[in-house]
């Protein structure tokens, strides 16, 4: 800005990542979808297809990350993040980008509530298991000194998946 100009940045969705040595790449993409998302003006579905573009060993990492930026553009509001991740055609890219959303949800036990319920909304089976599947490791953690809030959480867990609870 003001007649300042940077090499650092660039209107490509996949700069720096694309420069990079290849020992690089992978890890840079983590961050890559946010600085998408300021380029497509908060345009998951693009974000979406620019994940879908980079390099296949990148996808896991840049729709976890996607989902991490949908996790916190709904917070609140579980049915808007899964519609943003259903821009993601390839359903195990879909599947990162909807654990990413949810664990953003879910940081500490306030946002139990609403990770459960982003968990009970989704109607694909394996999507379901996966989302279950990461509230029960993050409640672990979470709840790690107060095993009977751990047993509560576990209680609301869905009966089909409450098994993976401890």
């Amino acid at each position: 800005s003001m007649g300042h100009f940077t090499e650092f940045l660039s209107d490509d969705p996949h700069f720096p990542c694309n420069i990079l040595e290849e020992k690089y790449v992978t890890p840079c993409y983590f961050y890559q979808p946010s600085r998408m998302i300021q380029l497509f003006a908060g345009d998951f579905e693009k974000v979406a297809k620019a994940c879908a573009e980079a390099t296949q060993q990148t996808h896991p990492l840049c729709f976890q990350s996607m989902g991490r930026d949908v996790g916190g553009a709904t917070r609140g509001n579980p049915d808007k993040g899964i519609l943003y991740c259903s821009y993601v055609q390839d359903p195990q890219n879909r599947q990162e980008c909807l654990a990413g959303a949810v664990q953003d949800s879910f940081w500490d036990a306030g946002g139990a509530d609403d990770a459960l319920t982003f968990c009970k909304l989704l109607s694909d089976p394996e999507e379901k298991y996966r989302c279950y599947w990461t509230i029960i490791w993050r409640a672990k953690d979470i709840y790690h000194e107060s095993p009977d809030d751990l047993q509560d959480f576990c209680d609301r867990v869905d009966e089909l998946y409450r098994r993976e609870c401890p």
